[in-house]
């Protein structure tokens, strides 16, 4: 865990999600999914929160969210957003393996944006996925979102070809990883291990989105776009973004799930 928290230390999250247009993409796909989902009277926690973009979006609307992120810096970073604004919003630190701050079937909404990402090993993706669960009603919304291990390799080489040649680049669309060690903090996913863990684990699809689709790969030419040509190539995007056949080329991917209707 001091890898993950060492790493945003040194990273803006806060920007990712807004800093260009092909960035734009993912939240913008996320949050019109999600939006199918989330309602004013939704309880919701998102856990891997952050600097608490999806949160705010949702708190702001009058949503009540609890934001939860492993990083003291995001923490601190959300309160500080959070001053001043009426929100029903609690903001904690906290660990996606182990949420012993909420109890048994608590939220309607369970957001598990970022937290497979860096979970390295596939006993702590299966831990967090039941933490999810445990504090998920029965019928209630998961969404969980991963890092596509093709696109990554992909995209790496486009920002500079030579990476071609190097050999823990090639590890990522083997085994979703450079590194089998402490050096790695990132873990890259596909389309079929996602529909596996969630069905393990009695989740019931109902969406399945590759939520940059390949404009994250195009993010040269999806920058230049004006705003109409942007537009037009958002509704390309809306059109493709849940064919099964693309959505590994996605450099981010989006499950939605519900609960089964049993008592944990």
């Amino acid at each position: 865990m001091d890898t993950i928290i060492k790493h945003y230390e040194d990273y803006d999250e806060d920007i990712r999600l807004v800093k260009d247009s092909a960035h734009t993409i993912e939240f913008v796909t996320t949050t019109h999914f999600l939006d199918k989902y989330i309602n004013k009277n939704a309880r919701v926690l998102e856990v891997g929160a952050g600097a608490g973009r999806y949160a705010f979006f949702y708190g702001e609307k009058g949503v009540r969210v609890t934001a939860v992120d492993l990083s003291p810096k995001h923490v601190s970073i959300m309160e500080d957003k959070a001053k001043g604004k009426e929100l029903t919003m609690e903001i904690l630190q906290g660990n996606a393996l182990n949420m012993d701050f909420a109890e048994n079937e608590s939220f309607d909404v369970v957001l598990c944006l970022g937290p497979l990402y860096h979970l390295m090993n596939e006993q702590d993706r299966e831990k967090c996925i039941r933490e999810c669960i445990r504090v998920l009603k029965p019928n209630g919304v998961l969404a969980v979102a991963y890092i596509s291990r093709y696109a990554t390799f992909i995209n790496m080489i486009i920002r500079n070809t030579s990476s071609i040649n190097d050999l823990t680049l090639r590890n990522i669309p083997r085994m979703g990883k450079e590194f089998d060690d402490a050096r790695d903090c990132f873990y890259h996913s596909t389309y079929k291990e996602i529909e596996q863990l969630m069905k393990e684990n009695k989740v019931i699809k109902l969406e399945h989105i590759g939520t940059d689709g390949i404009g994250g790969t195009l993010r040269d030419i999806t920058n230049k776009f004006n705003e109409a040509e942007f537009q037009y190539w958002m509704e390309y995007h809306f059109e493709t973004c849940k064919d099964e056949s693309l959505i590994g080329y996605s450099q981010h991917g989006l499950f939605i799930g519900k609960k089964e209707g049993y008592k944990a």
